[in-house]
């Protein structure tokens, strides 16, 4: 790998965190929108995208970068806003149906991980508000869960269901110790879902034996 590539494909990525920049501030959620000066996305654009062309082969780290940087994009928004854009929800699907089209993954994967990341949590926020009356997510961390049991497959799915639930509530209970239990407090699930992902991604790449163990 040759220093002009790694630039390259850095800057790329830097690009691309500018690119959804402007998007969310085009978007105006909630009158929400991102400073010019404020050069977080695209950091952060740029340090994932250089990750992916060091670790792991350039057509998957295309696919990484692209559906790595909308989860960030829709984890900032999701944050200040309580709602995910749509427009990064298709834009995300695009690019898993892409990695499916050159071979990144299966057909089966594919089903099987958006069973685990969409059907699943719709039937348990279904029957949580049958015996609550209250919705556990929204519909956009469903479709949202589309994407990620698309792009992740059902084991890493299954496994940032699970890590993004485990870290929301650790966060739940230390807001609660500095600002008082208030069992209505809601909290944006999709950053953790993002940083779920992304990090359940990544740690694959550096253990495989530990998910090839875990799948058999």
């Amino acid at each position: 790998m040759d220093n002009g590539s790694t630039l390259a494909f850095t800057i790329a990525g830097c690009f691309l965190g500018y690119v959804l920049k402007v998007a969310i501030n085009w978007l105006k959620i909630d009158n929400y929108s991102i400073k010019k000066n404020n050069y977080f996305l695209e950091f952060i654009c740029g340090a994932l995208s250089l990750w992916s062309y060091l670790n792991i082969p350039l057509y998957e780290a295309f696919i990484f970068s692209l559906i790595a940087s909308i989860l960030v994009a829709i984890g900032i928004v999701d944050f200040y806003t309580m709602q995910i854009p749509l427009l990064f929800i298709l834009f995300g699907i695009l690019f898993a149906i892409a990695g499916l089209l050159i071979g990144l993954m299966s057909w089966i994967a594919v089903l099987w991980g958006i069973f685990i990341g969409a059907v699943m949590p719709t039937m348990i926020m279904g029957v949580t508000w049958i015996i609550t009356k209250r919705q556990g997510m929204g519909y956009g961390d469903i479709q949202l869960g589309i994407v990620l049991g698309a792009w992740l497959g059902p084991m890493r799915m299954a496994l940032t269901l699970f890590g993004a639930a485990l870290i929301s509530l650790l966060t739940w209970i230390y807001i609660s110790l500095r600002k008082g239990f208030d069992r209505d407090r809601a909290l944006p699930f999709a950053p953790f879902l993002a940083a779920s992902a992304i990090g359940i991604y990544i740690g694959s790449v550096y253990y495989p034996s530990f998910f090839h163990l875990i799948i058999k």
